[in-house]
């Protein structure tokens, strides 16, 4: 899977973290392991598409 569009990196994004515990060493581990590279290289190639995250609560 790539991500090409902001549906896709939603969909990684929700993957990646359904496989927040998966063990070490298992297949899970591998696949969360290529959706972070993913999720990262699509922030670098489209930085004015990433919404931004959620606010931390702090009062400027």
């Amino acid at each position: 899977m790539t991500i090409d569009t902001l549906a896709d990196l939603e969909r990684a994004v929700a993957e990646f973290q359904r496989l927040q515990n998966a063990p070490h060493g298992s297949a899970d581990e591998r696949r969360r392991r290529e959706l972070d590279a993913q999720i990262k290289a699509f922030a670098v190639q489209h930085p004015g598409d990433m919404s931004p995250g959620k606010p931390d609560g702090s009062i400027a």
